[in-house]
């Protein structure tokens, strides 16, 4: 399976779908991008995953986005379980810091609402993107099997590997 395209999926259900919104979600960007993700530490860098995925949960917290943050929250507890297993010593999951906030808050489901959240979901796509690109740099770490069908990677990209039956 491929990444999970929440945009697309979003902007189809709020009737969003037009050629013109679609640049119009991808003109803001909060994140950080990849040349700036590849220089950081594995920790900080981890930190920093886990600080937008928690950034994007507290944005998109209305009903709505509840598949989206459930999913969210799984590929931070996995950046989480990393963090911990990182040498030296464990190291524990930031708490979610405050960032820029949208203001003025619009009302749900009016359609500014509906592009701030388009630009929100846009940026978290870009940010993943980078993420995975990063992620692809690193060699597997010591005692590592698999590597393939278990790295963090293919959980934030969304694939599944199949299950053999039998």
């Amino acid at each position: 399976m491929a990444k999970r395209d929440f945009l697309n999926s979003f902007m189809t259900d709020q009737g969003l779908n037009l050629p013109h919104l679609n640049d119009t979600c991808k003109r803001s960007s909060d994140f950080l991008v990849t040349e700036t993700l590849k220089d950081l530490p594995p920790v900080t860098f981890l930190q920093t995953v886990s600080q937008n995925l928690r950034h994007v949960v507290q944005i998109l917290k209305e009903p709505v986005f509840e598949a989206m943050n459930i999913y969210l929250q799984g590929i931070d507890n996995n950046v989480c379980c990393m963090l911990q297993k990182l040498p030296p010593a464990p190291t524990a999951c930031p708490a979610p810091g405050s960032k820029r906030t949208l203001s003025p808050t619009p009302t749900v489901g009016s359609f500014s609402w509906k592009l701030e959240r388009c630009k929100v979901i846009q940026s978290y796509q870009r940010f993943m993107e980078a993420v995975g690109k990063v992620l692809e740099t690193w060699g597997p770490s010591p005692g590592q099997r698999n590597r393939n069908r278990r790295s963090l990677l293919n959980v934030l990209l969304g694939q599944r590997r199949k299950v053999r039956a039998g």
